[in-house]
C-alpha cells in the first residue's frame, strides 16, 4: 500500500494471506460458495480489515450486488416534529428489515438517488417543485421504490402517503400524529422494496 493512499481490498487479501475472492466472501457474509472458509481464516480478514483501516466502498459494492441495501430519508428541516419523526422512525425500523438509513436534507436527495445511493426513498414533501417532480419520474422509471408523504400528488409509479391536516389539540397529540405517520410511511416503503405493493404505485391516507 502506498504511503498516505487509502487501502484497498487487494491490501486486506496481502495482509491476510488470502484471495481477493476470500475477503470478498467474508466481507459480504457469504457462506464462500462451494469451499468452506474456515473460522480462523476469517479472523485473518477481520485483523487485516482492523489492522489497515479499511472501509469498503458501498458504492462499488451496491453497483456489483444490484443493491446498497440503503434507503434515502429525504426531508427539509429536522427541527421539523414531522420531519424529525420521520427520521427518527427510519432510523429504529429500517436495520430491523436489513437497510440501512441515509438522511438527507434539503434538495440533495435527487443527486444521490439519481446516482444510485439507495434502494428506496422515502420523500416528506411541502411544496413539491418540478425538480422533485422530474426526479421522482425519473426514478420510477428506474424501478426504485419510493414512497411520498404528499397531499397533491398522485401515485406515478411510486406510492403516496396522504399526511392530512398539519394540526393538532395539543403538542402531545402532534407528536404522536408525527410518529404514527412516520411509521406508516416506513412500513410502506419497506412493502415497496419487498415487492407487496402494486407496480403503478397506490396512494394511502393515513
Amino acid at each position: 500500500m502506498r504511503q498516505g493512499s487509502k487501502p484497498t481490498i487487494r491490501d486486506v487479501a496481502a495482509a491476510a494471506g488470502v484471495s481477493l475472492t476470500t475477503v470478498s466472501y467474508v466481507l459480504s457474509g457469504r457462506p464462500g460458495g462451494n469451499t468452506r472458509i474456515s473460522p480462523s481464516t476469517q479472523e485473518r480478514v477481520h485483523a487485516a480489515v482492523r489492522e489497515l483501516g479499511y472501509v469498503a466502498n458501498l458504492a462499488a459494492r451496491g453497483m456489483r450486488r444490484g443493491r446498497t441495501d440503503l434507503v434515502a430519508i429525504a426531508v427539509a428541516d429536522l427541527e421539523d416534529g414531522r420531519d424529525r419523526a420521520l427520521a427518527t422512525a427510519a432510523a429504529r425500523i429500517l436495520p430491523l428489515h436489513g437497510y440501512q438509513p441515509v438522511i438527507l436534507l434539503g434538495g440533495g436527495w435527487r443527486q444521490f438517488m439519481l446516482s444510485g445511493g439507495a434502494d428506496g426513498v422515502i420523500l416528506g414533501l411541502r411544496g413539491e417543485d418540478d425538480g422533485d417532480a422530474g426526479t421522482l419520474a425519473e426514478l420510477a422509471g428506474r424501478g426504485v421504490a419510493q414512497l411520498v408523504i404528499s397531499d397533491t400528488l398522485q401515485p406515478a409509479g411510486f406510492d403516496v402517503l396522504v399526511a392530512g391536516p398539519g394540526f393538532a389539540d395539543s403538542p402531545a397529540a402532534a407528536l404522536a400524529s408525527a410518529e404514527s405517520l412516520a411509521e406508516r410511511a416506513v412500513a410502506l416503503l419497506l412493502d415497496r422494496l419487498h415487492g407487496k405493493t402494486p407496480a403503478g404505485g397506490a396512494p394511502t391516507a393515513t
